[in-house]
C-alpha cells in the first residue's frame, strides 16, 4: 500500500471512531441499539466459557502485552535492529497514552454485571487497542520472512481472529460495550496508519543524529 494510501485509510478510520465517540457522547440510539446486539452475541454465559474468556481477554492485557512488548523491543536491539526497536515500542506505549487521553475525555462508565473485576472507564477498549498494535507489529516484522501469499494471508487471518477473540472476550465480560471495542479498533488502525507513514523520516532521522 502506498504511503498516501496510509494516510488516506487512517484519517477515515479516525474519523469513524470519532463518529463514535460523538454518538457516545450524545447516547445515541443506535449505539444502544449496538450494544444491546453485542451482549446478545455473546450469549449465553456459562462457567466453562466465562474461565475460556478470561484466559483470553488476559491475552490483551496491559500486563501481558507490555511485558511481551519489551521482550520483543530487546530481541530487535540485539539484532542491531535500535530503529526499529524504538519504532515499535513507541507504538505501542505512545499510543496507549490515546487511549488513556480518550477513556478519561469520554469518561464512560463500565457495563453492569462485569464478570471480570475492573476500575476505570469504558469508551475505547485499551485491550484492543493494544492487541492490534500488536498484531500488526509482528505482522510488520514477519512481512519480509513470509515468502507466499498463502502464508501472509494465514498471517492476517491469524492475527484478525486473535483481535476478535480479544473484542468478544471483552464484551461477554461485560467490562466492555460492543462500541468500545469496535472503537479501540478504529482508533488503533488510525495510529498504525498515519503513525507508519512517517516511519522512513524517523529512521532517517535517527541514522543522521548516529552520525
Amino acid at each position: 500500500m502506498k504511503k498516501s494510501r496510509w494516510i488516506d485509510f487512517g484519517v477515515v478510520c479516525g474519523l469513524f471512531f470519532l463518529a463514535f465517540m460523538f454518538a457516545v457522547l450524545r447516547h445515541d440510539s443506535q449505539i444502544k441499539t449496538m450494544d444491546q446486539a453485542g451482549f446478545a452475541l455473546t450469549m449465553p454465559i456459562t462457567a466453562v466459557k466465562t474461565r475460556a474468556m478470561l484466559f483470553i481477554t488476559a491475552l490483551g492485557s496491559p500486563q501481558f502485552l507490555g511485558p511481551v512488548t519489551l521482550v520483543m523491543m530487546l530481541i530487535l536491539w540485539w539484532k542491531k535492529q535500535l530503529g526499529s526497536s524504538m519504532w515499535y515500542g513507541a507504538m505501542q506505549f505512545v499510543g496507549y497514552l490515546l487511549v488513556i487521553f480518550f477513556k478519561t475525555s469520554v469518561m464512560r462508565p463500565r457495563p453492569a454485571h462485569r464478570l471480570e473485576k475492573i476500575g476505570g472507564y469504558s469508551f475505547p477498549s485499551g485491550h484492543t487497542f493494544a492487541t492490534v498494535i500488536f498484531v500488526l507489529t509482528i505482522l510488520a516484522l514477519l512481512w519480509p520472512h513470509l515468502k507466499s501469499n498463502w502464508s501472509r494471508l494465514f498471517g492476517c487471518i491469524l492475527g484478525a481472529c486473535w483481535i476478535l477473540l480479544i473484542m468478544y472476550s471483552r464484551v461477554y465480560l461485560h467490562v466492555h460495550y460492543a462500541s468500545d471495542v469496535w472503537a479501540g479498533l478504529l482508533l488503533a488502525l488510525c495510529w498504525w496508519l498515519v503513525a507508519n507513514s512517517q516511519k522512513e523520516r524517523f529512521m532517517n532521522w535517527l541514522t543522521e543524529i548516529q552520525k
